[in-house]
């Protein structure tokens, strides 16, 4: 009888920490699941940000290349323009029509 006791003690105290384990893993794993949730929500949301300072670097290069593009044409229109009219002016002064 002592040592069906003892036995049934001792199965009783393994069936506790059995238990005791898995309610200690199952705690574990929820609170990991739940560190990558948020990590994986930082890393979206980082992400966006990132993407969104690229799209505005992008959109600010392309206003500047078509602001330089457009001085640049400007000034070569007004070399251009005071060329011509140097020209005009030289015929002007120089070659006499008949």
């Amino acid at each position: 009888m002592e040592i069906t006791s003892f036995i049934l003690g001792v199965l009783a105290v393994i069936a506790l920490v059995i238990v005791a384990v898995t309610s200690v893993n199952y705690m574990t794993t929820k609170v990991l699941k739940k560190e990558i949730d948020n990590l994986n929500m930082a890393s979206t949301h980082g992400f966006e940000d990132i993407y969104r300072q690229l799209e505005n670097t992008r959109q600010e290069l392309y206003s500047r290349i078509d602001e330089t593009e457009r001085n640049s044409i400007s000034y070569a229109d007004s070399r251009i323009d005071k060329v011509i009219n140097e020209l005009e002016r030289i015929k002007r002064t120089y070659i006499k029509e008949y």
